[in-house]
């Protein structure tokens, strides 16, 4: 694999294409350098997070090459490999789109760990994670974010193996989309994993009872999660707010805005994050 053929495959925009061959090529040897300790540190303190973002992407970039050995050594297929790489394009644009600026956030650095571990997936339209299930209570977190029955926290004990589902911005939620994610995840799992996975878990804000029922019975929204067995929520609507006005201040509607920005602004309180699980 050559450092071409794999921003090729990343599917850069070209401002950012070029931005990061530019970095590389003039300093090959200090993105190896700093390759070698990137996520070195702890608590999530990876050095590479004190790095320019331009650096940080680059970094990345050039890591990327290495992890897909390790990725190939688990036998997993190119169309997943590629795709779950393509987070890093994703979160680029993203950036560029919210900065003007060509790199990438220290949250982007910290949350790409995960591909760093050969831990998550793109599959389909979902990502995955294999995981242990945590509940996000006063038990384990010590402060009450979120309860949890005790009847559920004995049906699938905390630390049972689960399979911990991500849903990138803008991704498919179309009901066809998001079935066939699931069941290719299914066969993913039980072909390259001898763990045998409870549930699929999912900590998210498109998961919050009030603002769901609010949807229409068209929403992909709604029905995505309808999917889910909702075990928890609470109140916090910090990632909807973070989601729906990536782009700036929430104070002004966009002029195009959406059914769900339109509800962050007039009803606020219908929004927060909940926990849901699918039995598998």
């Amino acid at each position: 694999m050559t450092l071409e053929t794999m921003i090729s495959e990343l599917h850069y925009t070209s401002d950012i294409e070029q931005a990061v061959l530019q970095k590389i090529r003039k300093d090959e040897k200090l993105v190896e350098q700093i390759a070698e300790t990137a996520y070195k540190g702890e608590d999530f303190d990876f050095s590479l997070c004190k790095r320019m973002p331009l650096t940080r992407l680059a970094v990345v970039t050039y890591l990327l090459l290495r992890k897909y050995d390790d990725y190939k050594a688990k036998e997993v297929p190119d169309n997943i490999i590629f795709d779950t790489f393509r987070d890093v394009s994703l979160r680029a644009k993203l950036y560029y789109e919210k900065t003007g600026r060509v790199g990438i956030s220290r949250g982007d650095v910290i949350w790409f760990r995960h591909i760093m571990n050969v831990v998550i997936f793109k599959i389909g339209a979902l990502q995955f994670q294999p995981f242990e299930m945590m509940y996000l209570d006063e038990e384990t977190i010590g402060e009450p974010y979120m309860a949890f029955a005790k009847e559920q926290k004995e049906a699938l004990p905390a630390g049972a193996p689960v399979i911990n589902c991500h849903i990138q911005q803008d991704a498919d939620l179309s009901p066809e989309a998001v079935e066939a994610s699931f069941q290719s995840a299914k066969r993913f799992f039980s072909t390259h994993f001898s763990t045998r996975y409870k549930a699929f878990l999912c900590y998210s804000w498109l998961l919050y009872p009030p603002m769901v029922k609010n949807l229409s019975l068209k929403s992909n929204i709604k029905q995505f999660a309808a999917k889910f067995s909702i075990i928890g929520a609470c109140d916090d609507s910090e990632q909807a707010i973070e989601y729906l006005f990536r782009n700036g201040t929430k104070r002004r509607l966009p002029a195009n805005a959406t059914t769900l920005q339109k509800l962050a602004i007039e009803h606020k309180e219908l929004l927060g994050f909940a926990c849901g699980i699918i039995i598998i």
